[in-house]
């Protein structure tokens, strides 16, 4: 039975990445879709709702698929008791958490980032170019999936191998 919950739970983390990792790279899409006016390095673009709304819902959902990954994961700290030193299962477990929450971080910035200059609904906004915000955010996404999963899969395996979580 506990194999079967984690082949779902890995389902499900790496099904919400997927999806705001699509959604991401829609919304820039849609962004491109808005006028625009480029003198020098100063770029003037009309908003387009659509690119926020998905890039809202992106950062939601990975968000959500982190909130997931952590609360199903469990703890998985790298400390050693005592004498002896941490299992190669929880020494990846805790990289793979690290490094997830970097992604997350870099990932939900560069969705808000990019999503937030669409939030208007009429005017014009000028100012430096944020290209490729949106798309880079939905890739991070996907990356973000993957060390999610390993988290998931290393803090499991630690925990069947010490019987119990410390």
């Amino acid at each position: 039975m506990a194999r079967v919950e984690a082949v779902v739970v890995c389902l499900l983390i790496i099904a919400m990445d997927i999806v705001a990792g699509v959604l991401g790279i829609h919304a820039e899409q849609a962004q491109h879709q808005g006028r625009r006016l480029r003198i020098l390095f100063i770029e003037c673009r009309q908003p387009v709702r659509r690119a926020y709304e998905l890039g809202v819902a992106a950062a939601a959902v990975l968000a959500a698929s982190h909130a997931i990954a952590n609360v199903v994961g469990g703890c998985s700290c790298a400390c050693s008791a005592g004498n002896r030193r941490a299992t190669p299962n929880r020494q990846m477990a805790s990289f793979a958490l690290v490094i997830s929450w970097i992604v997350l971080v870099v990932g939900l910035a560069l969705l808000i980032l990019g999503a937030l200059p669409n939030a208007k609904t009429k005017a014009a906004e000028c100012g430096l170019p944020r290209h490729h915000f949106l798309s880079i955010g939905g890739i991070l996404c996907f990356v973000h999936g993957l060390f999610c999963l390993v988290y998931y899969v290393s803090g499991n395996a630690a925990k069947r191998e010490e019987g119990r979580c410390t």
